[in-house]
């Protein structure tokens, strides 16, 4: 059943306020449900040189909303904001004064009971929160609550600690309270870490201290969205088997919906973020391409995969022919693989990210990959994945993929 809208905002769009914590800014846009009714205006502010310094970037992400809800009401006088969804990079890790150790940070060198009580842990996160109390114990202990990216600024608009968990299959990256203890947790360590709860669940509502702060009403609801790169899955619609995207920014990375876990060298193996599919991917970086990972075998931080490839993202950025003959070869092996495991293989595939600006480039993708190219109407998917997660949890679809299909037409 519709829900009614208030008298005040019958002659304006209702829309949904969409929010991505990256390493190095935050973005967001106000995305209605008919995404190509007008362009998409998206704001990124940039947090400060001496953020990353004094390693607090945390306590710039309400005032960069506030700044980004002004440039975006700007932009869009006749919208009006029906609820927000934030996603963010992880695994970072953030105390409750603001004290941010991001993902891409260096961790120091753990004592050796620690990295023999490590050997066995599949968890992403367990390494960053022992690296965090060694480098800040002080931050540590007198802090109730460790946050990730997206959930400390859902914390700052209404007060809610909670985890983010994308779906049941990614546990094992995440924690659970056994592992956590057998990696020498105690209890009032474990106390600081908020529950898990669902991407998408609501989270509460804009406090006053946080309306005064970004200029959001009062009461508005807030819903957690997802990793990013979990976001930016949805925003392409590669939550259907025998989707792919490529997500391109200043890294790359290419992504396959399968229905079943697939392994292969070369490529590494996701649950999807819808049950009972799976992602299959290759990431462009030299760093990691070589490689095949899982959640079964790997030791590197996988969530760095789950996190914002389009960070610091630019058109200047146009891969060279060394990168399109790795694009190829990655789509090639995404092919073979899929192939030999029953799976169907694509002959298009979605673009996300800062080259999804450059119509030249895609042009030149297309030629090298013989594969047609789809542009999203706002090149940053993840905030097309916060509005379609937002939508669900108000009740105007049924479940994710019936969300995907009504607002982006996968």
């Amino acid at each position: 059943m519709p829900r009614p809208r208030p008298k005040s905002q019958t002659k304006l769009t209702d829309t949904i306020l969409c929010i991505d914590i990256g390493t190095s800014s935050l973005k967001a846009a106000l995305l209605p449900d008919n995404l190509k009714k007008s362009p998409i205006f998206v704001s990124r502010q940039f947090f400060t040189e001496s953020a990353f310094a004094s390693h607090d970037s945390a306590t710039f992400y309400l005032p960069s909303l506030k700044a980004a809800l002004s440039e975006l009401k700007e932009k869009n006088p006749d919208y009006a904001i029906e609820a927000v969804c934030v996603s963010g990079n992880g695994p970072t890790v953030i105390s409750e004064d603001g004290r941010t150790f991001l993902y891409s940070d260096s961790a120091p060198q753990l004592p050796e009971n620690e990295k023999k009580l490590l050997e066995k842990s599949k968890s992403l996160f367990i390494p960053r929160f022992l690296a965090f109390k060694e480098l800040y114990p002080a931050q540590w202990e007198e802090s109730r609550t460790i946050f990730g990216a997206p959930e400390f600024l859902l914390h700052e608009l209404t007060g809610t600690s909670l985890s983010i968990l994308p779906e049941e299959g990614f546990l094992p990256a995440y924690w659970t309270e056994e592992e956590l203890k057998s990696c020498g947790f105690s209890d009032s360590d474990i106390k600081k870490i908020p529950p898990f709860k669902k991407m998408g669940s609501f989270a509460g509502k804009v406090n006053e201290k946080a309306a005064l702060a970004t200029g959001l009403l009062e009461g508005t609801f807030v819903f957690a969205g997802a990793p990013d790169f979990v976001a930016a899955l949805l925003g392409t619609g590669t939550v259907f088997p025998g989707r792919l995207c490529d997500r391109a920014g200043s890294s790359e990375g290419l992504n396959l919906c399968t229905s079943k876990p697939v392994f292969a060298g070369g490529l590494r193996t996701l649950p999807s973020a819808i049950p009972g599919l799976w992602n299959l991917s290759y990431l462009l970086n030299p760093e990691f391409s070589n490689s095949s990972q899982s959640l079964r075998d790997h030791r590197e931080p996988a969530l760095c995969e789950i996190s914002s490839h389009s960070e610091n993202s630019s058109v200047n950025s146009v891969p060279s022919v060394r990168n399109f003959n790795e694009l190829v070869r990655g789509i090639g092996l995404l092919r073979q693989a899929a192939e030999a495991n029953g799976e169907f293989f694509p002959d298009y595939m979605t673009i996300t990210g800062g080259q999804a600006l450059d119509d030249e480039l895609i042009a030149r993708k297309e030629k090298a990959t013989g594969l047609k190219i789809k542009k999203m109407p706002c090149t940053d998917a993840e905030l097309i994945g916060d509005l379609i997660l937002a939508r669900v949890a108000l009740g105007d679809f049924d479940d994710i993929p019936e969300a995907v299909f009504g607002l982006i037409g996968a």
